[in-house]
């Protein structure tokens, strides 16, 4: 990605000099304005992050380097053609100026402090797509590689952050109704079913390649190849909402790099953030859970200890629900486990659009036209995403697992 192809022509020094007014002590002026890519290819797909600095010139006649993340579309046919319909950067923006800000203050109201990202910035004069966030590296936050996956400390972290965001998730509906469809529908909806069935139906077929050449999968290869025949259709039917179960507010996208970490001194982990807030849907916690603990965890994790996993969550979902005085029926463990099950449709979503993403290697060929397209390049980059060594370990624990449950069953 060449900084002249992801670098908007109105991002301009001029445009920030309100903001920096309001944020940088003594400011006077914009000394230096730099803007370029922040991150290699692979590490993020649905839109383009850029990295703002500045050198803000003070008062006192010091130099304060200021810097901030600045989201943007792709400038290409497919985002403008498909990817549009998702809606991405004014869902994005009303959930970090509306909805975490609410449930910020049910914590806070509470007397428990509870913070679930990014602080969030404007640039009113500015009509364009975009989401314009405080650099989180500036305090200290980080990724974990993802190609290394998260250990049990950094998964119980997220996880308790997930039930934090859907306990007051509940608790918000509870009080104010459902959410607007900008908030609620999430990925799978169906104006997108044609890029979503292109980029699925592509990598089923990678995946059922590389199963078929693996001997330890072989008992597993014809009912995958069933089941692959009916994705399509079951994935509506299996991620639509069930008005009669508990429903939360998912992240939509809670995967490794979507999800910051904070250390002390002593490397110790301290806070833990998310970050793109632009898919979410309000349905079933199998969504967050599911992608999360699949595409995320360490490889002797995922299955090994994913009851645990999912009981810690629980202690956590309902110590919340309980703090923030939600007043239905609490769910019990045993409803977790049978909203995953109801919909673990998820769990291929995770493998065929994030896990395969999460452990391939860093290549220019990590884009978001070859993720979803059916090109000659696309199809190189699909055979390299589920035919790499890492993939395939990873692969070969989670199938039986999915087997034996009977996921796969139509």
């Amino acid at each position: 990605m060449s900084s002249e192809m992801a670098i908007p022509s109105w991002i301009k020094a001029k445009e920030f000099v309100n903001l920096l007014s309001n944020h940088v002590k003594d400011f006077k002026a914009i000394q230096k304005f730099k803007v370029c890519p922040a991150l290699a290819p692979g590490e993020t797909y649905a839109t383009v992050m850029l990295k703002v600095h500045i050198d803000c010139l003070l008062t006192t006649g010091q130099v304060n380097n200021f810097t901030l993340m600045l989201k943007v579309p792709h400038n290409n046919d497919l985002y403008r053609n498909e990817m549009v319909k998702w809606h991405m950067f004014v869902t994005e923006a009303g959930m970090y100026r509306q909805i975490i800000p609410a449930f910020e203050e049910m914590y806070r109201s509470k007397g428990v402090p509870v913070r679930f990202g990014a602080k969030s910035y404007d640039l009113p004069t500015i009509n364009k797509e975009y989401i314009l966030l405080e650099d989180l590296t500036r305090r200290g936050f980080r990724n974990v590689k993802r190609q290394n996956c998260l250990d049990m400390d950094h998964c119980r972290s997220v996880l308790k952050k997930i039930a934090q965001l859907h306990a007051a998730s509940a608790v918000w509906v509870e009080k104010n109704g459902i959410f607007s469809d900008l908030f609620s529908r999430g990925m799978v909806r169906e104006e997108g079913k044609v890029l979503l069935g292109g980029m699925f139906n592509s990598g089923l077929q990678h995946l059922l390649k590389t199963t078929q050449q693996m001997k330890s999968c072989e008992k597993f290869y014809p009912e995958l190849k069933k089941y692959a025949d009916t994705f399509m259709v079951e994935i509506f039917k299996q991620t639509a909402r069930d008005d009669n179960s508990f429903n939360v507010l998912n992240h939509g996208d809670c995967w490794s790099n979507n999800i910051m970490f904070q250390y002390g001194d002593q490397g110790e982990l301290k806070e833990t953030y998310f970050v793109d807030l632009q898919l979410p849907s309000y349905g079933s916690p199998a969504q967050d859970l599911l992608y999360f603990i699949l595409s995320s965890a360490q490889l002797d994790l995922k299955i090994k200890h994913f009851d645990e996993m999912i009981r810690y969550y629980h202690e956590n979902l309902i110590a919340n629900l309980k703090l923030l005085g939600y007043s239905k029926p609490l769910p019990y463990l045993r409803d977790i486990h049978q909203m995953i099950l109801k919909g673990s449709i998820w769990a291929m979503i995770t493998v065929l659009i994030t896990t395969a993403a999460v452990l391939c290697d860093t290549t220019d060929s990590a884009t978001v036209d070859n993720f979803v397209s059916d090109s000659e390049d696309s199809q190189e980059f699909k055979q390299l995403l589920f035919s790499n060594e890492r993939f395939k370990r990873h692969w070969e624990v989670v199938l039986p697992w999915l087997y034996y449950r009977g996921v796969l069953e139509v």
